[in-house]
C-alpha cells in the first residue's frame, strides 16, 4: 500500500508539473513577442489546445516535448490510480514513472527558464520576489525539485522490484 500512496503523490506532483510547463509555454510564447491574441488565435479547438498544432508549424514551440508530456502524464495518471494498488502492476508503474521522469526534467528546465526570463530577464536566479503574484523565484527550486523527482524514480524502481 506504501507504494500506491507514494506513487498517487507522485500523480499530483506531475500534474503541477503539467501546468508550470504550459505557463512556461506561454511565457516563451510571450517572451518572443507573440501577442496574447496571436497566442489566443492558434489555440483554438481542442488539438491546437492541447498540443499547439497551430504553432508549432509557425513557431520553433518545444511541440515534441508537450507532446510527450501530456500522454504519459495521463496514462501514468490512469495506470496509478486504477491499478497502482495491484502488486503486479508495480513495476510497469515504476517504469512509466522513470519514462515520465526522463520528459518531465528538460520540461521543467525549460519552463524555469522562460518563466525567469519572462518576469526577471535572466535565466538564472539565487533569489527573487516574483513580480505576478508574490511568492519567491529561484533556479535552486527547480534544481532541487528535480533531484527530489530523480530520487523518488529510483526508490520507486528499488521498491518495485524488491
Amino acid at each position: 500500500m506504501r507504494f500506491y500512496g507514494w506513487n498517487i503523490l507522485y500523480v499530483i506532483i506531475s500534474i503541477f508539473l503539467y501546468i508550470t510547463f504550459r505557463f512556461g509555454v506561454e511565457h516563451y510564447l510571450r517572451y518572443t513577442k507573440n501577442s496574447k491574441t496571436f497566442i489566443r488565435k492558434n489555440q483554438q479547438g481542442f488539438w491546437n489546445y492541447w498540443f499547439y498544432l497551430k504553432m508549432r508549424s509557425e513557431l520553433n514551440l518545444f511541440y515534441w516535448l508537450n507532446a510527450l508530456l501530456l500522454p504519459l502524464t495521463l496514462a501514468y495518471l490512469v495506470l496509478t490510480v486504477s491499478l497502482g494498488w495491484l502488486s503486479f502492476m508495480q513495476i510497469p508503474i515504476a517504469v512509466l514513472s522513470a519514462l515520465l521522469c526522463i520528459v518531465q526534467i528538460p520540461s521543467v528546465l525549460l519552463s524555469g527558464k522562460y518563466d525567469n526570463l519572462w518576469y526577471h530577464g535572466k535565466v538564472f536566479l539565487w533569489l527573487r520576489r516574483n513580480p505576478a503574484g508574490g511568492g519567491w523565484d529561484s533556479s535552486l527550486f527547480h534544481i532541487v525539485g528535480l533531484l527530489g523527482i530523480v530520487a523518488f524514480v529510483i526508490y520507486n524502481i528499488c521498491s518495485a522490484i524488491l
